[in-house]
């Protein structure tokens, strides 16, 4: 509740403010009471969220026996992932991202809603390497099969994604790793593509023609030399194509190369000439240790952060 009435809040600014001169939008609503009424839900759930930090931990209340549980479950780190919980309770909680407690007694890494939670959460405790690996875990899990030419070991389709991700031995010294398992055509793919995209690459969103990148690559991923590429990104009106190549063990070198498609503003234009004009790009170059940011001002590629 919290972090969706945030997120209402967010939207009425932005359509009462600086946007809304932008596209000449016209509208009867009060958008900055909306927004202030959202934020006062947000402000509401975040108090009552943070009331369930009981001995190190967010838990729930059992009204009927009226006590707090005992159990730790991975989504109880749903504060910090939807940004009400305090500093202090995320300090405490660091050591949960590195070993997290199981999902009503799945693994961690099972279930596509637990891992964007715990994933998210890593990051918002400003753990973005911890974060980059518990994602390439997770993609690395849901590719191995649905990427795959034939049908895996464990009956995966190629293709298909699968209901969930089971935890096997993989006889290396008792060490366990996950597989897809369970019934086909649960369309998880795309959070693949959401964590790849914001978590490894550190691609995030900030405001209109403003980007971040953060990239982390996993440390199996970090060979010397090697460049992974993304392209083309759709990014508001422009196109993006990053390239990352690792310069060492400790950092990387981005090539940005964003493209806006100018197109004609007035109806005759269009019906007379109905294509767009040439694009225009432009590119930049810069270096970075594994999780350093920067930020964007697209499409002058100006630094601000």
């Amino acid at each position: 509740m919290a972090q969706g009435a945030a997120i209402l809040a967010r939207w009425a600014a932005l359509l009462g403010g600086e946007q809304a001169e932008r596209f000449a939008i016209e509208t009867p609503l009060d958008f900055a009471a909306e927004g202030a009424w959202w934020q006062k839900i947000a402000d509401e759930f975040t108090v009552k969220t943070r009331l369930m930090w009981q001995d190190g931990w967010f838990r729930d209340y059992d009204a009927a026996a009226r006590e707090w549980s005992s159990q730790q479950d991975t989504m109880h780190l749903a504060p910090v992932f939807c940004g009400v919980a305090g500093w202090g309770h995320i300090e405490q909680l660091r050591s949960s991202f590195a070993q997290p407690p199981l999902h009503s007694g799945w693994a961690p890494l099972s279930w596509p809603p637990v891992v964007m939670t715990l994933v998210g959460a890593a990051a918002a405790a400003n753990m973005p390497l911890d974060a980059a690996e518990l994602a390439s875990r997770f993609i690395d899990a849901a590719y191995r099969s649905s990427d795959s030419r034939a049908v895996d070991q464990h009956g995966g389709i190629p293709g298909v994604t699968r209901e969930y991700h089971a935890v096997v031995t993989t006889g290396k010294w008792g060490a366990s790793d996950y597989v897809n398992a369970g019934i086909e055509g649960y369309g998880w793919g795309a959070l693949s593509v959401h964590l790849l995209m914001r978590y490894v690459l550190g691609l995030r969103e900030e405001e209109a023609e403003m980007i971040t990148i953060a990239p982390a690559l996993p440390q199996a991923l970090r060979r010397v030399g090697a460049t992974y590429r993304v392209e083309p990104i759709p990014w508001g009106n422009y196109v993006l194509g990053i390239a990352c190549t690792v310069r060492d063990a400790k950092g990387y070198i981005i090539r940005l190369r964003c493209t806006q498609q100018k197109r004609e503003t007035t109806a005759e234009a269009l019906e007379e000439k109905g294509l767009p004009q040439p694009a225009t790009f432009q590119t930049c170059e810069w270096e970075g240790t594994w999780g350093e940011e920067r930020t964007l001002l697209l499409p002058r590629l100006m630094t601000t952060s």
